[in-house]
């Protein structure tokens, strides 16, 4: 089964992690690493112990919340380092949704490539979506 960790800056971890247990509810191969928050300052460490929880022979998939923010970069150095393990970055509900429910036999990098490419992943400005539809369309 894949593993995953939702880290971030603050408790937006924790908060689509619930999200995403509302929906879906409660999953044992989802961790949350919510960083610079009740304490929790040292993140390297932080990051290790969530490391040291999940066997490496198993697929890790990482979702941070900022490219370039130094969550990202922690767990940048950790794929350089760490067999099976994937980094995806600028999360959303709908990408954590998609890898979290992905075919569990498909290779792990093709599945984050055709989730991170679909439609329903991506950021959307309704304004510009609703010029130009009729009235009666329904989205």
């Amino acid at each position: 089964m894949r593993q995953f960790i939702i880290a971030s800056h603050a408790h937006f971890a924790a908060g689509i992690n619930e999200s995403i247990s509302l929906l879906s509810g409660e999953r044992d191969n989802v961790r949350t690493l919510s960083m610079y928050v009740d304490g929790n300052n040292d993140l390297a460490a932080a990051a290790a112990k969530m490391l040291d929880e999940i066997p490496e022979g198993e697929d890790l998939v990482v979702c941070t919340d900022l490219f370039g923010g130094s969550v990202n970069n922690e767990f940048t150095t950790v794929i350089q380092r760490r067999p099976n393990t994937y980094l995806v970055t600028n999360m959303n509900l709908p990408l954590l949704i998609q890898l979290l429910f992905a075919e569990e036999g498909r290779d792990t990098a093709e599945v984050i490539r055709e989730v991170c490419a679909a439609e329903e992943t991506r950021v959307k400005f309704v304004n510009d979506l609703l010029d130009g539809e009729d009235e009666d369309d329904e989205f």
